[in-house]
């Protein structure tokens, strides 16, 4: 009796273990599924069921629809892309970027050329302008005397400082046919001290006017340093050019003497 009653107690035992552990490696038959216990190990390596596998490629390409966090990332699944997918998006982008600079550029330029070209300076001719040697003086004030060449300058533009030594040869050279150079300073309050050095040290005897909070150039429309507009004595701009390349003084002095009616002979070729 006792023998007998000890082997019940261990196969009891044994039938509480095998249910706890399905996988169980000793041999023998798993009761509660009827399997080999070795089969029953082997079972749990086999692939995932297809909607598991689907949830790893989900995690790993991040085309998932479900809500919730990437556990690799921390970023939510519904967020992730493939990274050619990325490339594409960003070189769309980087197109419509540039294309949007090239339309504004052309809008720009187009404006340059045609409205200042074709307008006056009606709204400015009564400013009143802080002179460089003090005092102030207006543009319609200049115009009664004749033409009036406005230039817009700063002391860091280094262009600007070699289109200067030209203006001053023209004032030199038609003054006396009633033009009026004035330069129109861009820099800022601090630098009036670096402005009457840079007019002294180059000997310009122009007339020389402060504009630091660029209210004259935002009126003229004077983008780029230096502009140069040409104005007749109804105020109306015959000429006008931004920007200074070797060359340009050529055509400034053509537009000059155009102006006041007078024509140089042509120079003599051999």
């Amino acid at each position: 009796g006792k023998g007998k009653l000890m082997n019940q107690d261990l196969n009891g035992r044994r039938d509480r273990v095998d249910r706890r552990k399905i996988h169980d490696k000793r041999k023998g038959v798993e009761r509660r599924t009827g399997r080999e216990r070795r089969e029953a190990d082997q079972s749990q390596k086999t692939l995932p069921a297809e909607g598991e596998r689907r949830k790893v490629l989900d995690r790993r390409t991040g085309r998932s629809s479900r809500q919730g966090t990437d556990r690799r990332n921390g970023i939510d699944r519904r967020l992730l892309v493939k990274n050619k997918q990325a490339q594409r998006g960003k070189l769309i982008l980087g197109g419509v970027i540039t294309a949007g600079l090239a339309l504004s550029l052309l809008y720009y330029e187009s404006e340059v050329r045609t409205e200042d070209l074709a307008g006056t300076i009606s709204g400015s001719q009564k400013v009143q302008l802080k002179m460089l040697g003090g005092g102030k003086t207006t543009i319609d004030e200049l115009l009664k005397k004749g033409p009036v060449l406005l230039d817009f300058w700063a002391t860091w533009c280094g262009p600007c400082l070699k289109e200067m030594v030209h203006l001053q040869r023209f004032h030199e050279k038609y003054s006396g046919y009633g033009l009026t150079i004035l330069t129109i300073n861009q820099d800022s309050p601090k630098s009036l001290s670096k402005v009457r050095s840079v007019i002294k040290s180059k000997k310009f005897t122009f007339m020389v006017a402060l504009d630091p909070n660029g209210k004259m150039s935002k009126r003229l429309n004077a983008k780029l340093l230096p502009t140069t507009i040409l104005v007749d004595m109804d105020g109306v701009i015959r000429w006008m050019h931004q920007g200074y390349l070797p060359g340009d003084e050529l055509e400034i002095e053509s537009s000059i003497q155009a102006l006041i009616g007078i024509k140089e002979p042509a120079p003599v070729t051999s």
